[in-house]
């Protein structure tokens, strides 16, 4: 199996990310922070999918 590797490349207008203006991208940031931690062996299969499906109900949730 190949490895996948991301880089920043750029960032253009500084713009602040919020969960209410950039929901979508920061759940896949999420995602992408939780399937690397599976890769690594920080979590297991079934952690893994816990969190998964947790991340969506998680901005209802906040308290602040």
């Amino acid at each position: 199996m190949s490895r996948k590797e991301a880089a920043l490349v750029q960032i253009i207008g500084k713009s602040r990310i919020t969960e209410e203006t950039d929901a979508e991208f920061l759940l896949r940031l999420k995602t992408g922070l939780l399937l690397a931690l599976k890769e690594m062996g920080c979590l297991s299969e079934a952690q893994y999918t816990y969190a998964e499906k947790r991340l969506p109900r998680q901005r209802g949730e906040r308290k602040c």
